[in-house]
């Protein structure tokens, strides 16, 4: 009974992180909600936490990784704020390691990983399926309501279509690997799933989801790519991709700006760059550049990069926390990457489609380690990563 309520509090707090439930409730309470659901989540998963510390397993390798990774990055950008006088707010900032630092704990314990990995699959789902309803209502939960134009970009309960293309791109993972249907009712619930994800990520118009998307989709139907399919593959996906265009272009169901994302991912996959539209991403980078070079060694201090909208976390831990957090990361990274590929069988490919997903946004992105739900999902594929605690879903 205890553990039951232990398990409802970790991943209670985790729904309602990943469904933005606080953002949600500010259409009927107001702004001030936003703080109280915060901290009561906040709470909730801490709490949560020391119903399993006594019973906690051995934590992995990688785990252990990300603790002393968030140690030298609060470390170092404490000392930055107070060097440059950049105030910050701990408490709002600490919520994403208090997810880390109990679901580490959480997650030691194998049953509670099998578990965590259905709740993730599913809650995220739902964010899919409140995505299409609010494109349908045409409601923007940033404008607060209604929108009195065409919405050009669905961005669902994060108001942010970026990252509703992660949550998508996740949640199409996760259910083709986590979910082993046993009948054909199974089987075609699983494939509308599959396709209602799919039809969610659309309808983001996120241009870097849609290659990061090709790449997860030759990683996960990797055994497509043998040599007797090899030529009708190339063949077949150049021909698709161009009678998909001309489609979407002479279509009138999509928008101008609809269309004009679709020309810039066209000129990305024929090497256009020049072409290339980077919604002013590029300004942002050279601009959060300018303070990395100006402090490269202690950086500006915690949540500096988010502040200035760098939009990009890599480079933005940098501007944090200066150059040795940095390249700490930078080894973190590449041992998920490396630890993925000695992984066995499937599990290899699974473990890549995410790294692939998070790293990649990374670049275009900064709220990749600082949204407590991302952080859980790399706790999770940090136990799925170790041998002794690796789950086969069935």
């Amino acid at each position: 009974m205890i553990k039951s309520i232990g398990k409802f509090l970790v991943l209670f707090a985790f729904i309602l992180s990943a469904l933005q439930i606080q953002n949600l409730s500010t259409l009927i309470f107001g702004e001030s909600i936003i703080r109280l659901i915060a901290y009561l989540t906040i709470c909730f998963v801490l709490f949560g936490m020391f119903f399993f510390l006594k019973d906690k397993g051995k934590l992995p390798y990688i785990i252990i990784l990300w603790f002393w990774f968030f140690s030298i990055y609060w470390a170092f950008g404490l000392l930055a704020n107070s060097i440059h006088d950049n105030p910050v707010s701990v408490l709002k900032n600490i919520i994403p390691l208090g997810y880390f630092l109990s679901f580490s704990i959480f997650l030691s314990i194998k049953e509670n990983h099998k578990l965590t990995g259905k709740v993730i699959a599913v809650t995220f789902f739902i964010s899919c399926l409140l995505l299409i309803l609010f494109d349908v209502l045409n409601f923007d939960l940033d404008r607060r309501g209604i929108y009195q134009f065409t919405l050009e970009r669905a961005g669902g309960v994060y108001a942010d279509a970026n990252q509703a293309a992660v949550v998508c791109l996740l949640t199409f993972i996760f259910i083709k690997y986590l979910f082993k249907p046993v009948n054909k009712l199974q089987k075609i619930l699983k494939f509308l799933a599959l396709i209602i994800t799919l039809y969610a990520f659309l309808l983001t118009f996120s241009k870097t989801g849609f290659i990061v998307l090709l790449v997860v989709l030759g990683l996960m139907y990797h055994k497509w790519f043998n040599p007797k399919r090899l030529l009708f593959t190339i063949i077949l996906i150049p021909v698709f991709f161009y009678l998909i265009y001309n489609f979407a272009i002479e279509s009138e169901f999509l928008s101008v700006i609809q269309k004009q994302r679709i020309e810039g991912l066209a000129n990305i996959l024929t090497f256009q760059y020049e072409k290339v539209d980077y919604s002013g991403r590029d300004v942002l980078l050279k601009n959060m550049m300018n303070y990395v070079n100006e402090n490269p060694i202690l950086g500006n201090g915690i949540n500096f990069s988010t502040s200035i909208r760098g939009h990009n976390t890599i480079i933005g831990i940098w501007a944090d926390a200066g150059i040795i957090t940095f390249l700490f990361f930078l080894i973190l990274l590449f041992r998920h990457f490396w630890i993925s590929l000695q992984s066995e069988g499937e599990n290899k490919y699974f473990l890549l489609s995410i790294l692939t997903v998070l790293s990649v946004y990374m670049l275009s992105l900064q709220t990749i380690i600082n949204q407590s739900y991302f952080m859980v999902v790399f706790v999770w594929i940090g136990y799925q990563m170790s041998k002794e605690k690796q789950i086969n879903y069935k």
